[in-house]
């Protein structure tokens, strides 16, 4: 089925140059890599057990590795994983296909058809954005329209093959797609993908596709992670630039980046979930009902209200500590409400300051208790800001932040 509807797009173009692209060629099979789950404390393969088991994902190696052809096996030994853009798109459009097919089929539900084709096209668009989607942009522009026009045939498979090879020969002048690819997580698990993983997402229509891991199974699932700490791996002291543009990866400790987030929440109603693990494996969760993140013009203000949860509402602490409503400072962008210095600076990280903190997620990384400064990874309303015994300060071994729009809760 994968093969079918991707060789219906890749094949029989007009264009000389998009008659056999490099990178066709370098597709391979491999494992999914494991840690990718979201969530606190996560493994790897959920659900599935032994070293043989793992789902397959798709890879781009080295020039000297590449097959003449794309290998596709149901089960193949769990080694190390080679890593490539390309991998996470092909597993989704598998995961769609297979869902349809045990459902009946696109044509078996009536209005649903249009949403499967939907999920269906995004993928595909998704995939070739990596090899030669530049040859083939009208044509899925085309089909895109038709789909929205419900002017698909309902004869099966069949007939929407023979309609994606017509488009690929002959493709007409249409303008291309406005979104190549889902704008969040919820748009994905909308599609019915609902696995965790690495998925590639475009918060803002008019800027780049970035890779964001999902969380698609706590409290309902379509979370957009927007930052991670685990194991210290990542100095989060950086620069106003940095911070707005993202750094890290999705595979491990990162930061979406502010402009990501502005764009995330900026339309419609938001949910922040925070959770937080100490070093003696004990959990809590702040979640908060209204979140949203300002542009960079408006200093990326947050919004932070209508807690619940039991970590604590440390974003909304005191008058003095109020985060709710802060601008986002670093060391060298002094927005805070300290009059006398600059918060970022003092504390060595970006955060909605206030003058100064009840809570900062992107502290120093600490194995636990520490001393001096209050530099740390910090939750005001969990653990005490000083041990009056010790005059030690406590840092958490993990944290995670994500989010999803308001409207995702209670669907299935």
């Amino acid at each position: 089925m994968l093969s079918l509807y991707v060789g219906a797009l890749l094949s029989l173009d007009a264009s000389p140059a998009c008659t056999h692209p490099p990178c066709r060629d370098s597709l391979v099979a491999a494992p999914i890599p494991p840690g990718t789950g979201a969530g606190v404390g996560s493994g790897a393969c959920e659900g599935q057990t032994g070293t043989t088991a793992c789902r397959v994902g798709v890879s781009l190696p080295a020039v000297s590795e590449a097959p003449q052809r794309m290998e596709h096996r149901h089960d193949i030994p769990q080694v190390q994983p080679k890593t490539g853009g390309v991998k996470e798109r092909l597993v989704q459009l598998q995961r769609c296909m297979h869902s349809i097919q045990e459902t009946g089929g696109a044509w078996g539900h009536g209005g649903q058809e249009s949403n499967s084709l939907g999920a269906i096209l995004s993928l595909m668009a998704a995939v070739l954005t990596e090899c030669d989607l530049h040859c083939h942009s009208q044509a899925l522009g085309a089909m895109a329209k038709r789909l929205e026009s419900a002017a698909v045939g309902r004869e099966g498979e069949k007939d929407l093959l023979l309609f994606l090879k017509s488009i690929t020969q002959h493709p007409p002048t249409v303008a291309p797609l406005e979104r190549l690819h889902p704008q969040d997580c919820a748009e994905i698990y909308r599609f019915g993908i609902k696995d965790n993983g690495i998925y590639t997402i475009q918060p803002d229509l008019h800027g780049p596709a970035l890779e964001a891991k999902c969380d698609m199974e706590t409290a309902g699932g379509g979370w957009t992670v927007i930052q991670n700490r685990h194991d210290g791996s990542l100095n989060f002291n950086r620069t106003w630039q940095e911070y707005r543009e993202g750094f890290g990866s999705p595979q491990g400790e990162h930061w979406l980046g502010n402009a990501a987030l502005h764009a995330l929440t900026s339309s419609g109603q938001h949910q922040l979930r925070i959770e937080l693990e100490d070093w003696h494996q004990q959990r809590r969760q702040a979640t908060y009902n209204n979140f949203k993140v300002a542009s960079e013009a408006q200093r990326y203000r947050l919004t932070a209200r209508e807690y619940s949860g039991d970590a604590g509402n440390a974003l909304s602490y005191s008058k003095r500590y109020n985060h709710d409503g802060r601008s986002f400072s670093t060391a060298d962008r002094d927005h805070d409400r300290y009059a006398a210095g600059n918060c970022g600076q003092y504390y060595g990280t970006g955060w909605w300051f206030d003058a100064c903190l009840a809570a900062n997620l992107n502290g120093r990384y600490y194995r636990g208790r520490y001393s001096g400064v209050t530099n740390g990874i910090y939750w005001g309303t969990w653990y005490i800001l000083t041990d009056g015994r010790t005059g030690e300060r406590y840092s958490f071994k993990k944290v995670e932040m994500k989010t999803r729009p308001r409207a995702i809760v209670g669907t299935s």
